[in-house]
């Protein structure tokens, strides 16, 4: 895996890593982490598709891991247009997106502002909906603490990202989560909330003539099963995931989703 930097015309830094055996037969996945996340969630699913002949690029957002954070309000059109930026760095005309939580959202909005860049799209743990009432109130709420100045609170609810009441039997996950979350600037979590609250609906996407995959958690607290279910009907292709899990299926399945986004791409037209 090799780090690299892009720095745009504002001096901003946008980091990500590349994971590839070869350049030759390139077949790019790009990896989007989710809120107070960073690259380090995909270590292992990279390395796993490396190891299949993918090309795979892990890309910290705006305000996360070593990117920069890129003023009060990381939109999602801002974070679609530093993924592009990503993708001409890299020379990459087409990819297979996938998105974990935020990350989806990125991904969705991605595939809305640049179709054609896209030949597969993945919601981990995601959606392509707007935020309802509730969550943009509960978004708010932190907002309202954080520039209060209030920061006690900040990797708190990283437990809460697993199926209810196990999150012990994850220790060095939950601890990197939280260390990931803490070493973060409250402007920049400020600023994603902000992003992901103002968000658009992207349900338009499903319609875009490639597979998409959906991988769900029952016991995501954070999830509306029904909703998501319904999504997953609306794509010409859709290749779907249920497990008995929480949010972070990476850490609680991680050799069942591995597989099944394994399969996944051997079903994309390269």
């Amino acid at each position: 895996m090799t780090d690299k930097y892009i720095v745009d015309q504002n001096d901003r830094t946008i980091h990500y890593s590349v994971d590839c055996l070869h350049r030759g037969d390139l077949k790019p996945v790009v990896l989007l982490h989710g809120f107070m996340e960073a690259c380090f969630v995909w270590e292992p699913l990279s390395r796993h598709l490396c190891q299949q002949g993918y090309c795979v690029i892990c890309i910290d957002l705006a305000g996360h891991g070593k990117t920069d954070s890129f003023g009060p309000v990381h939109s999602m059109v801002l974070q679609a247009d530093l993924v592009k930026a990503v993708f001409d760095a890299e020379g990459i005309k087409k990819a297979v997106v996938i998105g974990h939580s935020m990350g989806g959202y990125v991904a969705c909005e991605f595939a809305q502002a640049y179709p054609e860049y896209v030949s597969g799209l993945g919601l981990f743990h995601s959606t392509a909906q707007a935020d309802t009432p509730e969550a943009r109130e509960n978004r708010q709420r932190m907002i309202t603490l954080l520039e209060a100045g209030k920061t006690y609170f900040i990797g708190d609810s990283m437990a809460d990202l697993f199926a209810p009441g196990t999150a012990v039997k994850y220790p060095e996950a939950l601890q990197a989560l939280e260390a990931s979350a803490k070493g973060m600037k409250p402007e920049a979590i400020a600023a994603a909330q902000r992003g992901m609250m103002d968000r658009q609906s992207r349900l338009g996407i499903y319609e875009l003539p490639v597979p998409f995959l959906f991988i769900i958690g029952k016991r995501d607290v954070r999830a509306n099963l029904s909703q998501l279910a319904v999504q997953a009907l609306m794509p010409q292709s859709s290749h779907v995931l249920m497990l008995p899990i929480g949010h972070m299926g990476m850490y609680e399945a991680p050799q069942t989703t591995t597989a099944f986004v394994t399969a996944y791409l051997e079903s994309v037209e390269w």
